[in-house]
């Protein structure tokens, strides 16, 4: 039966098809700026390709480390040299406040190195002290790059504080390896003065060893000599360039500084000198410790085809 006759606008309300349509279409859209905030940004390139590397490469290659990836790079290395850094100031304050890492001594016997008095005893201990802790803070760091740059070149991005605490779980092994490392090396600079320089580097890959592979510190020792003995010439030249550059780094860092305590009060000049040491080694401690992972993978490459094997691995996949 047909429905009685209306006016027009007088009947009931049907609903709009076209606002039925564009109601399910708002809905379905996703709410922009609030999916994506929360995600790290796109994984850049790695810092060079793995393949056997030349000297230029493996320089340019830690650079490039800082350069891409500044913010997890300069997470860890506040995480390992600024409490160090700290620490060395409140240890080196006199020597600091005297005359600074450039001039050590002069203008204040109490700095000197030598063994007349308790001051110049503590001094010296003080010195000895710092730069141990320095040496196990860089081969945290150098763990830390490394288990980055393994994650990287696979495509993985952990955020800095796993890879803080990956680090921290091979401490042990990692500082272990360090007073090996140095023990040698003090043995080779009683017996033959050059023999600490060449012990220096055939063991340069200790650490990136210990994290990358997952060893202990003796084996770790033992991988470090085969690898560097298979290129002994380059690994000598390595580490000099690298300790030259580094020098360079932590000149720049450290010369404004120096200026600085020309005209401010002595009681500040200790603070503004291991600001400057800080900021140095905030730049020059990364650089360091990227070299030495990026030599472990060059090495590896050249003696075992390492490069090859992964590209093997990943088209398996």
């Amino acid at each position: 039966m047909s429905a009685p006759w209306a006016m027009p606008g007088t009947g009931p309300a049907q609903p709009s098809t076209s606002s039925t349509h564009e109601d399910e279409a708002a809905t379905s859209q996703p709410d922009v700026g609030t999916t994506d905030d929360h995600l790290d940004p796109p994984l850049p390139p790695p810092p060079v390709p793995l393949r056997p590397m030349t000297i230029p490469d493996l320089l340019d290659g830690s650079f490039a480390i800082l350069k891409r990836r500044p913010r997890d790079v300069l997470t860890l290395s506040a995480a390992f040299v600024v409490p160090i850094q700290l620490l060395s100031a409140i240890l080196l304050r006199d020597v600091l406040g005297a005359g600074g890492f450039m001039g050590t001594g002069v203008g204040d016997p109490t700095t000197t190195v030598g063994f007349e008095d308790s001051g110049e005893v503590t001094g010296l201990g003080a010195t000895m002290t710092s730069a141990l802790i320095a040496l196990a803070s860089l081969a945290l760091l150098t763990g830390a790059l490394a288990a980055m740059v393994a994650d990287w070149y696979d495509g993985v991005r952990r955020p800095p504080w796993t890879l803080i605490k990956v680090t921290m779980r091979r401490a042990p092994a990692l500082i272990v390896g360090v007073v090996v490392v140095h023990v040698l090396e003090f043995v080779g600079l009683v017996g033959v003065v050059i023999g600490a320089y060449i012990l220096m580097g055939m063991l340069q890959l200790v650490s990136p060893i210990i994290v990358a592979e997952s060893v202990g510190p003796f084996r770790a020792v033992r991988r470090s000599m085969q690898l560097t003995g298979s290129k002994f010439w380059r690994s000598m030249g390595v580490p000099a360039l690298v300790g030259l550059i580094g020098a360079i780094v932590g000149f720049g860092f450290q010369l404004i500084p120096e200026l600085v305590t020309i005209v401010v009060s002595d009681d500040w000049n200790w603070l503004i000198r291991s600001s400057g040491a800080t900021l140095a080694q905030l730049v020059a401690a990364p650089f360091t410790a990227g070299v030495a992972v990026l030599y472990h993978l060059d090495l590896r490459a050249r003696s075992e085809g390492y490069d090859i094997s992964r590209r093997v691995h990943e088209r398996s996949r």
